[in-house]
C-alpha cells in the first residue's frame, strides 16, 4: 500500500467512496474546491489507479483539523486507516501544526479506537451535531509536539 497526494483523476473515486461511507457525502465539487486542504490517497501497488482510502486535513497556522478519513469497506481491517492517519499527522507536523483536532460520531467505536491509538484524547462533546442518524460529535485533540 502506497500513499500519495490526490490527483484530479481521483475525484470521481473519492466522491463515490464518500457516497458509500457517509450520510453527508461531499460532492466532486466540494472535494475539488476544498481550498486549504491536503488530500492524501492510499492505493495498491503497482497500479495507483485503485484508491483504497483517503484522508483530508486542513492546517491553519499551528493547528490542523482532520476533516475526513475513509477506507473502502472491502479493504477495512488491513491497516490502511492507520497508515493514512499516520501520514496525515506527519504532513500536519511538517506544515507547522502543533495540535490536530477532529470530530467523530459518538457511536463510531472503531474510529474512536483508531484515533485513541493515534494519540487523540477526548476534548468535548457537541450534542446532536450529526443527523441521518442523529448523533453527538466527540471532539478529540492530539498534540503534535
Amino acid at each position: 500500500m502506497k500513499i500519495r497526494r490526490y490527483r484530479e483523476k481521483d475525484i470521481k473515486t473519492l466522491a463515490a467512496l464518500e457516497k458509500d461511507n457517509f450520510s453527508d457525502p461531499w460532492s466532486e465539487d466540494s472535494l475539488r474546491n476544498s481550498y486549504g486542504t491536503d488530500i492524501l490517497v492510499a492505493f495498491d501497488e503497482p497500479d495507483d489507479e485503485d484508491v483504497a482510502g483517503y484522508i483530508i486535513i486542513r492546517t491553519v497556522a499551528d493547528e490542523s483539523e482532520l476533516l475526513r478519513i475513509c477506507v473502502s469497506t472491502a479493504l477495512r481491517k488491513h491497516g490502511i486507516g492507520w497508515r493514512l492517519i499516520s501520514e496525515g499527522i506527519n504532513l500536519a507536523k511538517d506544515d507547522g501544526a502543533t495540535k490536530m483536532f477532529l470530530e467523530v460520531r459518538s457511536q463510531n467505536s472503531p474510529a474512536i479506537a483508531l484515533y485513541r491509538k493515534a494519540g487523540f484524547r477526548d476534548e468535548g462533546l457537541r450534542k446532536n451535531y450529526y443527523s441521518d442518524p442523529q448523533d453527538d460529535a466527540v471532539i478529540m485533540v492530539r498534540s503534535n509536539k
